[in-house]
This record gives C-alpha cells, sequence and structure tokens, in this order.
C-alpha cells in the first residue's frame, strides 16, 4: 500500500509550484482589473465564509487523515470510517451553510457586497463534496496534482479570456466558485470508485470529541489571521482588509509549497504509529525536520528582503501598504513551518490533541487582547494586527515544545544547532539585498538577481559544510536521474 515518498513530493512539489506561478497571473489580472475595494470585497466575505467552513468541516481534514492513514490497510475498517466520517460532515455542512446564509441575510442584505457573500455562500456549500483528506491518507498525491493542475489550467483560460472590465467583478466570481466544485466533485467520484460505502457498524459519537479537538487545530489561522481580518474591517475599514488579505495571500502560496514535505509524509507517520513502529516513525520524523528547516529559513528570509518588490509585482505598482504587512508576514510563516512539525506531525500523531487545543485557544485569547489593547491605545493597524498575531504564535510555539518535551518525551531536539544553522546561513541574504537593490532598480530583475545571487550564495555554504541533509537530497536526485537515463 506504501508508496514512494519521493514521487509524492514531487507531485505536490509540482502542484504548489503550480499554485505559486498561478494566482501571480490571476492576482495581476483580478487586482488590476477590478479595483482594491472591490478586492476588499472577496477578501472580507473569504474571511467570513472560514469561520463558517470550521463548523462544515468540523476537522475532518486533518482527523480523517489520521484515522484513514491508520486503517488504509484494514479494506473493511477504512470502508466504515469513511462512511461514518462523511455522513457526519454532510449534516455538519448542510448545518454551517443555512446559518451561513441566515447570518448573512440579517447582517448584510443592504450592504454593497451582499451579493458578494451570497455567491462565497454558495460556494461554502460545496464542501459537501470535498474529500482530498481520504486521497492523501492512501497517498494519491499523482491524481490529486493531474486533476488540480487541470481544472486550475481551465479556469486560468476562463479567467484571461473573460476578466476585461471592473464590471466582470461577479464573473470572475463565477469561475472562482464553479472550478472549486468541478475540483471537488472530481475526487468524490474517484474516491467513490475507491471506496464504497458501508453502512454496517456505523460510529459517530466516538468521533465528535476528537473533531471537535481538530476543529481547533486544523483552523490556527481563524484564531489569529482571519481574526486580525475582522478586526481591520470593523476599525480601519475593507480597502485595508484588501491590502493584508493580499500580503497573506503571497505568504500563503510560499508556505504551501514548504508544507510539501511535511504534508506528504503525514500519511505515512500516522501508520508508523498506528503500526507502533515508533522507531521508524522517529527516524522518519528527524529527516524530515532537517530537509524541511534546510528550506524554511531561506524562504522566509529571502520573502522578507523582497518583500517591497513581490508586492509591486503582484500589485501592478497598488497595494504599497502591503509591503511592510509582507515583511512580518514572512516572519509569521517560518513560526508556521515550526509550529506544524510541533503541532502536525508529533502532537496530534501522539493523540495529544487536547492539550494542544488548549495552547492553541491560549495563542488566539493572546492575539485578540493584544488586538484590543492596540484598538484602545489607538495603534491598532495592519502592521500591529499581523505583529502581534506573530507574537501570539511565538508563544504557543514554546509551550507546545515543552509539551513534547515533558509529557511525550520524545528524543527529538527540534531547536539543536543542526537544524537552526539553516537560519543564521540565511542572514546573509539580508546584506546581500541591500548591495543588490543598490545598483538595479527594476523589480523583476531585482528578484532574479536576488534569488540567484542568495541561492547561490547558500549552495556554496552547505556543500562547504558538508550539509548531510543536502547530500541526501542530492543522492536521491541522483538515483532518480540514473534510474531515467538507464530507462531511455
Amino acid at each position: 500500500m506504501s508508496k514512494s515518498i519521493s514521487k509524492n513530493a514531487m507531485f505536490s512539489t509540482v502542484l504548489n509550484l503550480f499554485n505559486i506561478i498561478l494566482p501571480i497571473l490571476i492576482f495581476q489580472i483580478v487586482s488590476s482589473t477590478i479595483g482594491e475595494e472591490l478586492y476588499g470585497y472577496i477578501g472580507s466575505s473569504d474571511s467570513l465564509t472560514s469561520y463558517f467552513l470550521i463548523f462544515a468541516s468540523f476537522g475532518v481534514y486533518t482527523y480523517g487523515l489520521r484515522e484513514m492513514s491508520r486503517v488504509r490497510d484494514n479494506k473493511i475498517k477504512l470502508r466504515q470510517t469513511f462512511t461514518s466520517l462523511f455522513i457526519l460532515t454532510t449534516v455538519t455542512n448542510l448545518l454551517a451553510v443555512l446559518t451561513y446564509m441566515i447570518f448573512t441575510v440579517i447582517s448584510y442584505k443592504n450592504e454593497a457586497y451582499f451579493y458578494t457573500y451570497i455567491l462565497m455562500g454558495l460556494n461554502l456549500s460545496f464542501n459537501i463534496f470535498y474529500v482530498e483528506w481520504v486521497n492523501q491518507a492512501l497517498e494519491n498525491y499523482g491524481f490529486i496534482a493531474i486533476k488540480t493542475v487541470i481544472v486550475r489550467i481551465i479556469s486560468c483560460i476562463l479567467t484571461l479570456i473573460l476578466i476585461k472590465h471592473k464590471q466582470d467583478y461577479l464573473l470572475y466570481l463565477y469561475i472562482l466558485i464553479g472550478s472549486n466544485f468541478i475540483n471537488n466533485i472530481i475526487s468524490f467520484v474517484y474516491i467513490k470508485k475507491e471506496i464504497p460505502f458501508d453502512f454496517s457498524n456505523l460510529q459517530f459519537t466516538r468521533h465528535i470529541k476528537p473533531m471537535i479537538y481538530a476543529v481547533i487545530l486544523s483552523n490556527v489561522g481563524v484564531l489569529y489571521t482571519q481574526l486580525d481580518k475582522f478586526m481591520i474591517k470593523g476599525n480601519i475599514g475593507t480597502t485595508d482588509v484588501g491590502y493584508y488579505y493580499m500580503a497573506q495571500r503571497i505568504m500563503n502560496l510560499v508556505n504551501t509549497l514548504m508544507l510539501t514535505l511535511v504534508t506528504v509524509t503525514m500519511p505515512r507517520l500516522s501508520n508508523y504509529l498506528g503500526n507502533d513502529s515508533k522507531d521508524e516513525y522517529l527516524l522518519l520524523l528527524i529527516k524530515i525536520v532537517k530537509i524541511y528547516f534546510l528550506f524554511l529559513f531561506p524562504s522566509s528570509i529571502g520573502l522578507a528582503c523582497l518583500s517591497k518588490e513581490i508586492i509591486l509585482i503582484f500589485g501592478k505598482g497598488a497595494y504599497l501598504q502591503a509591503i511592510p504587512v509582507l515583511a512580518i508576514f514572512s516572519m509569521y510563516m517560518l513560526s508556521l513551518g515550526v509550529q506544524n512539525i510541533i503541532s502536525n506531525q508529533i502532537l496530534y500523531l501522539y493523540k495529544k490533541e487536547k492539550y494542544d487545543s488548549i495552547l492553541i485557544l491560549l495563542g488566539g485569547i493572546i492575539n485578540f487582547i493584544l488586538n484590543i489593547l492596540l484598538v484602545i491605545i489607538g495603534k491598532f493597524t495592519i502592521v500591529t494586527a499581523i505583529t502581534t498575531t506573530l507574537i501570539a504564535n511565538l508563544i504557543v510555539i514554546v509551550l507546545q515544545y515543552k509539551l513534547v518535551t515533558k509529557i511525550i518525551k520524545l528524543d527529538i531536539n527540534l531547536f539543536a544547532f543542526e537544524n537552526v544553522k539553516y537560519f543564521f546561513y540565511s542572514l546573509l541574504f539580508v546584506p546581500i539585498t541591500i548591495i543588490l537593490k543598490r545598483y538595479i532598480f527594476n523589480s523583476i530583475l531585482i528578484c532574479i538577481s536576488d534569488v540567484t545571487l542568495c541561492g547561490l550564495t547558500y549552495l556554496i555554504i552547505l556543500t562547504i559544510t558538508k550539509d548531510k541533509a543536502l547530500y541526501d537530497i542530492l543522492h536521491k536526485l541522483f538515483n532518480k536521474f540514473s534510474f531515467l537515463k538507464r530507462a531511455v
């Protein structure tokens, strides 16, 4: 049943790279065509639907991934688990959509963005058919990549052809919602052929409690960045939500690529623990941490260094207020990376979600309190909003790591020099970027030159220090290349 992790990572990387390049084109077209105000409508409605999506999904992505991975070698339990979870989340989805529509009609029926909110509610209803968590548990990353790339390409073509004027704003929403529906329904049909429903031995009550914890753990962003957007909307305005949303979307594009290794290895790690193979789990986890940090730290520092140029490219000269927000978001991305390792690959797989949920809630409360204090003293801005979010997340990381060392007692020194040395190597990007910006003034040329020069510098340092993680990657690539060469 187990598939090649390297192939899974390759498919996931290709998909995530595609998801980075494509939105660059779409962002530039949509943001410049529909304008900052309408783009703020999308960001604001996305923020609201994200709250309701928490209860609609009911934590099935992380919980379902873990549980399906543990029983995937047992066909009967696999079908029964899938059927129980699908029925349970169908109910929660329908209740969430109904509540969302009632809330929207009561609260926003006289607002200019009312119809946008209604359309996003329709998009929310399509979450019923979202079963990508099953595909990931079965490690069907090839199918996920091919299917999603095709749907997104069609969506991109339609956007390029049809979105020409500000009046095409609703048409863009129709394309966005339609592509989401098609993407979900294809996965649902595919999974139903592989795992038919089995209505015998249905279980609901045993899933509810751990799924409540999963709701908290899988929606860290709602307690932090989504809260920020709601408070920005209420205290500053929807246009500033658009600036914040722009910076967040850019960070998410890079962060999704960084999380590829974490995502594709979760089913395997869960399967190891489910079969009591703790030694294999630990060996794989240690390897993941080294490779992940190898890419995470330079990506975060690089994003901070080029925040001005990236915003100028994405926003076509507009959205300048988002520049400092993106710089801080890059540091938040770094903290999210560390937090994902601790929370998703250690605490959650060891079924310590109860303790982790308490810590996540505590961080959310801290973020809310800090934001309220900033509002009171008149210092609440889009920049200070993401700053308090970063501070709250750092506090959570410290408490989570103590949980790992004190309760689980896992023999992994996450912050050993061997792991965090990549951060210090990456600090060289700062003076390199400063020097380049003195002589190059075109944003695109700065990005290309900076990424090339910093990348070469980083690679030279890793080569000189004979970095084990780098050599493992090169060895794997060499073997793959040799195999393909022999096949030809």
